[in-house]
């Protein structure tokens, strides 16, 4: 079942990728995001206490198999609990999270992802023939797009990261509620897909 896991998100994210719908309305998302007016007021005031901050999207494929013994799913990528903000910048950072967390429940792209996702992955030869072989079992397959926003925080004096947070939702047809997580590793896909949107990952 893993490697059957394994290989239907690696299916439906290569046809993501290739979807330019799909990279527009993340873009889309990432722009209404940074007009925020919570989030460009916290990103003043990250700004007037000397820092720097670099935000975007990591968007993943999550497939659930939904089975008379329950819902499998592969493990969660590694992450590292934030430590409690203790000063400003860290009360800043928190409160940024919090903001751009809000508008993206808030917003009309939210759902249109969702739509935009199961209509792509569903037109995936690959895609529909793994999940075949599950169906004919007598499973379900579930779709989700587990859409992760970063923010980091830098000095604006040096190039060492001050503080690194992150901000993920899930876009799926239950909508999970936040969970925040501390650093966010970007594997090779993830790289290629920020170039794809026109933006630079750093570290």
């Amino acid at each position: 079942m893993r490697t059957l896991l394994e290989h239907m998100e690696e299916a439906a994210e290569e046809t993501l990728h290739q979807s330019a719908t799909f990279f527009e309305a993340v873009q889309s998302l990432k722009e209404e995001i940074d007009h925020d007016p919570r989030v460009r007021e916290t990103v003043h005031q990250l700004r007037a206490a000397g820092r720097s901050v670099f935000n975007s999207f990591v968007p993943h494929i999550k497939i659930r198999v939904r089975t008379e013994e329950g819902i499998f799913s592969l493990p969660q990528r590694p992450k590292i609990m934030a430590p409690p903000p203790a000063d400003t910048v860290g009360r800043l950072t928190q409160q940024l999270k919090s903001a751009a967390s809000s508008a993206i429940k808030n917003s009309r792209h939210f759902q249109e992802l969702e739509l935009i996702v199961n209509e792509a992955v569903s037109a995936s030869e690959r895609f529909e023939g793994l999940a075949m072989e599950v169906e004919t079992a007598g499973h379900e397959v579930l779709i989700c797009l587990d859409l992760s926003a970063y923010v980091e925080v830098r000095s604006s004096l040096t190039a060492t990261a001050q503080a690194r947070e992150a901000v993920p939702e899930a876009v799926a047809a239950s909508v999970a509620p936040a969970h925040l997580f501390g650093t966010m590793y970007l594997s090779g896909t993830d790289v290629a897909f920020l170039k794809g949107l026109g933006i630079r990952a750093e570290g």
